[in-house]
């Protein structure tokens, strides 16, 4: 009989620690002993799928240069990623996740392939970023390109809080900013100084905020891949 991995053991202690408690105890021990793996399997395979689409798409494009690849940094990205995947079960993590790995494989020309520093920066992104905060960049980023100053996300791009706020009506504004200020610690967005004089009754509404071309990036290399 195959011995238990680490994890397994784990979540064998949870569910004897939780089965002990009364009434729901039984109810959470299942979840943790039956839905957990069954949803860290379905977060694999949903990854891999996009793995294989998305290398299959640049392989048709003559993209792909899989000598290019420097083993160290692909075993060091993918470990990364991985941990992502078994954490998540939003997609838009697990498509961003396996858009990493696939970047490792272009043609070291492709005016798209990321500097391996840049990508193992959108790896911490990616996992230490809530999934409010990520909806929020992709927002931002839409927000920019309709700008007038919108050139081609080589340069940072100014807008209010409150046109996202509009665009996110039904999120709390002190949860929005605090979403922002996640952004703001990865430099996908960032907080500008703040208002001389603040819109009274409209939280944060004229504070400026600026789209980096580090967040542009980030949207368009692997959310909308």
């Amino acid at each position: 009989m195959p011995s238990k991995t680490t994890g397994e053991h784990a979540l064998a202690i949870v569910k004897a620690g939780l089965a002990a408690v009364p009434v729901v105890g039984g109810s959470i021990s299942s979840l943790v002993g039956d839905y957990v793996p069954t949803h860290t399997q379905n977060a694999i395979e949903q990854a891999v799928e996009n793995l294989a689409e998305r290398l299959r798409t640049l392989e048709q494009q003559n993209r792909v240069d899989p000598d290019a690849v420097n083993r160290d940094e692909f075993a060091e990205l993918f470990k990364s990623c991985y941990l992502t995947i078994v954490r998540t079960h939003q997609d838009e993590k697990l498509r961003a996740s396996a858009a990493l790995i696939a970047n490792l494989f272009l043609k070291d020309d492709d005016p798209e392939k990321l500097p391996y520093t840049e990508a193992d920066h959108f790896v911490r992104c990616v996992e230490q970023l809530s999934i409010g905060a990520i909806s929020v960049i992709d927002q931002a980023v839409e927000l920019a390109k309709l700008d007038r100053h919108w050139r081609d996300g080589s340069q940072s791009v100014r807008i209010e809080f409150r046109s996202l706020a509009d665009r996110s009506e039904e999120t709390d504004r002190h949860l929005l900013m605090g979403l922002v200020g996640e952004l703001n610690g990865c430099n996908l967005l960032h907080i500008r100084s703040l208002p001389s004089v603040t819109t009274e009754g409209d939280d944060y509404g004229n504070y400026p905020i600026e789209v980096t071309p580090l967040g542009v990036r980030f949207v368009d290399r692997l959310l909308r891949t």
